[in-house]
């Protein structure tokens, strides 16, 4: 096998053929047809983590390319690491592995991770747990893209990444990791009229996926509780064909191929994609093949992080698997950024004729001053949005800020506030509503490792109110909490070390939410349905809080809320 990689010092060592490739049939690929698709969120929701990050909606044309049918495995993956090996261009420290010489992470072995499934004896890789045909896991996005290289090189086609930029050539025909569009667009199935949720449809059908919502008999025993690839296929499974860890015997899956035939779109883990994270990116990419922008949104460390698509079996509400949820790959759990690689792999792509394609570079970043997005985050003109009642024109009066005049914005929650302190509710502060708000309302809330907790629920807030003093009593309506089960205010009382983060929301709205249940049943899910259509815009404040050190009351653990969706 000839070498495959760029060096650190970057001299290309390949000897692969050059040349597009074909439209031929390529097992184990669905050629996925040129197109144009109108990208981002059909469906109004607007992410409670990042924002408004899937709209506006914008049209993108995309030209062909073929993509994996399934999310490369760990057998697979151990193909690729045994060959680098061959090669004398990879080495183990510490359980990692890494290039030669290299500082880049690409994967984690059981020595590193005790999640990863990949064992190394200090002479060959090895796939653990009867593991081979899931989808690899414990890896980072430059082991991904050396994978496409690998890939590449196999099939005797020009290497995409520069390994040692991590540069991406978007004008050769060689194996890579999808772009952002590339995989919403194949992730649609062609369905877009209308445009649906998940990649089957809206049904939020559980025994498509593996979410956290479903039955199957991998989720059980030790995590993580991946399925194998395609394994929602529409068949009648047996243990004694698959041996997983469930006690049923059989289990029917439903298919949740999507039009193009591609399974776990949604799902059993999160896919890697080549574009950097931008939260802006959708106001300035360009229309034709966008490749991405040439650097990402710095995350709450200060860093920069790839973005990841499809959801995945550990969290959230259908496992975050909207098929136009956004995420970068720093939120991956409650320990973010340090929480394991469990539940993220990748699926690669190869693009049909891209040395005829104008010049594709990375897009410079723009500054966006989000202004031009009409209620709750959505585009002014989208034509194809469900229409909102008294919503149809974009905020005219300044950006909608929410502040306290006892904590800043990403601050420390002072102890008073908290169930260590006084109890008391926060004084709060909003300017900016946009024209036409008539009521406003106000939920508190925590993203807890497998469900979101609500503390604060306040709605009928008049629209002449602009503030909350301290132990607000007498404005607006409560409703109840998810850590007592009460009607009021339940303050923050978090199990376990470390901080956590406590975020409220107000919500300006163009009529007052319609609720025909008493206060006691109004939820935080109860509140936002009701609210959906009336949403003008929204405003957060965030704040931490860390239990003193040898804290054991775990208030707010009694009783569990829904999943969260980032």
């Amino acid at each position: 096998m000839t070498r495959w990689i760029v060096g650190l010092a970057g001299i290309l060592l390949a000897a692969c053929s050059t040349g597009a490739a074909g439209q031929e049939k390529m097992p184990g690929f669905a050629l996925i047809p040129a197109g144009k698709f109108e990208m981002g969120d059909h469906l109004g929701f607007v992410d409670p983590k990042h924002g408004g990050d899937e709209t506006p909606i914008h049209t993108v044309r995309l030209d062909a390319f073929y993509m994996g049918i399934n999310d490369v495995t760990t057998q697979q993956y151990c193909d690729f690491l045994n060959a680098a090996l061959a090669e004398h261009l990879i080495e183990v420290k510490e359980g990692g592995v890494y290039f030669v010489g290299g500082k880049d992470l690409l994967c984690e072995t059981r020595e590193m991770s005790r999640y990863s499934r990949i064992g190394w004896d200090g002479k060959t890789f090895v796939v653990l747990d009867k593991k081979d045909h899931h989808p690899v896991i414990c890896i980072r996005w430059p082991g991904a893209a050396a994978y496409c290289n690998w890939m590449s090189a196999q099939n005797k086609l020009p290497l995409c990444y520069n390994t040692a930029t991590w540069d991406c050539n978007f004008n050769k025909s060689g194996f890579r990791l999808p772009t952002e569009a590339e995989w919403e667009f194949a992730a649609r199935g062609g369905l877009q009229n209308p445009y649906r949720n998940f990649p089957w449809g809206d049904e939020a059908d559980a025994t498509r996926a593996n979410w956290p919502e479903s039955k199957n008999p991998y989720r059980t025993g030790p995590e993580p509780w991946t399925t194998p690839v395609g394994f929602f296929d529409g068949t009648l499974h047996r243990k004694a064909d698959f041996g997983w860890p469930g006690a049923q015997e059989t289990f029917q899956a439903a298919n949740g191929a999507n039009g193009y035939g591609l399974y776990d779109m949604a799902g059993n883990v999160w896919q890697f994609v080549n574009d950097w994270y931008d939260r802006d990116y959708y106001a300035y990419s360009p229309a034709d093949n966008p490749p991405g922008p040439a650097q990402g949104s710095l995350m709450p460390n200060g860093k920069p992080y790839r973005g990841m698509r499809g959801g995945n079996w550990y969290n959230g509400e259908n496992g975050h698997s909207r098929v136009s949820n956004r995420n970068p790959s720093y939120y991956r759990g409650p320990q973010d950024p340090d929480h394991p690689y469990y539940h993220l792999g990748f699926r690669v792509v190869l693009p049909v004729n891209a040395e005829n394609r104008p010049i594709v570079k990375p897009t410079p970043v723009q500054k966006v001053e989000r202004r031009d997005t009409a209620p709750g985050g959505r585009p002014a003109n989208a034509a194809n949005r469900p229409a909102l009642a008294d919503a149809t024109q974009p905020v005219r009066n300044g950006t909608f800020i929410l502040r306290s005049s006892a904590v800043t914005d990403g601050g420390t929650l002072p102890t008073e506030f908290t169930g260590d302190g006084a109890s008391a509710t926060l004084p709060l502060e909003w300017s900016g509503a946009p024209e036409g708000t008539k009521n406003f309302a106000l939920i508190m809330h925590h993203v807890a490792p497998d469900q979101t907790k609500w503390y604060w629920v306040l709605y009928n807030i008049p629209a002449n109110v602009q503030s909350l003093p301290k132990n607000v009593k007498g404005i607006g309506t409560l409703g109840n909490n998810s850590i007592n089960d009460r009607v009021g205010y339940a303050p923050p009382h978090s199990k376990g070390p470390g901080p956590k983060t406590y975020i409220c929301t107000v919500y300006a709205l163009s009529a007052a939410p319609q609720l025909n249940v008493a206060p006691e049943k109004v939820s935080r899910d109860v509140l936002l349905a009701a609210m959906k259509d009336n949403i003008l815009a929204t405003a957060e404040l965030r704040v931490t809080y860390s239990r003193p050190e040898g804290s054991t009351d775990a208030a707010d653990e009694r009783r569990p809320g829904p999943t969260p969706r980032p």
